[in-house]
């Protein structure tokens, strides 16, 4: 345990008694509903000695603080669950890009109609116009500049080739 953790202000200070933290404890984990009033029945102890001990051991401050840490405690935990979701998103991208580039390479020239062709080409360039504009939007920090719609991803435009070419082959 570090200094700083030792010397938290919501923990208990150099010269607090076991009796007046156990109070201040109760005042800060009551949150947003705090009051002395509220610790005063809560232990019953008198209204005058509880505001006795807020006021000199800065129980407001103290309990600031606590808020702040359950507030950092929160995002970072809130950063570090997009973070892994991201990660799990990137490899599920990656897995079904490859799957997706086997497979494009399989196809059979000779069982694509004209019509197959025209399609792929008009997915490709469309994919490779919205990710080069996605691209010049991008400031100088790797910020998008857009309006966020974004490129349409490889799979969306294989699976619309897909199911085009599906049902064609159902009208014929």
């Amino acid at each position: 345990m570090s200094n700083k953790d030792k010397n938290a202000l919501w923990e208990r200070q150099p010269g607090e008694s076991a009796k007046a933290y156990e109070a201040f404890a109760s005042y800060r984990d009551f949150g947003a509903e705090r009051s002395i009033q509220k610790v005063s029945q809560a232990l019953s102890k008198s209204l005058t000695l509880i505001k006795r001990w807020s006021s000199e051991w800065n129980w407001v401050e103290r309990s600031r603080a606590w808020d702040n840490e359950l507030a950092q405690q929160a995002k970072a935990a809130a950063v570090k669950r997009v973070r892994d979701m991201t990660g799990r998103h990137i490899n599920i991208a990656m897995q079904l890009q490859k799957k997706a580039l086997e497979a494009l390479a399989a196809l059979d020239l000779e069982e694509m109609s004209p019509k197959d062709i025209k399609e792929f080409i008009k997915a490709a360039t469309e994919l490779e116009r919205a990710n080069r504009l996605a691209e010049a939007e991008l400031d100088r920090d790797g910020h998008s500049t857009g309006d966020g719609g974004g490129p349409r991803s490889l799979a969306d435009a294989i699976m619309e080739a897909y199911a085009r070419r599906k049902e064609e082959d159902g009208q014929c």
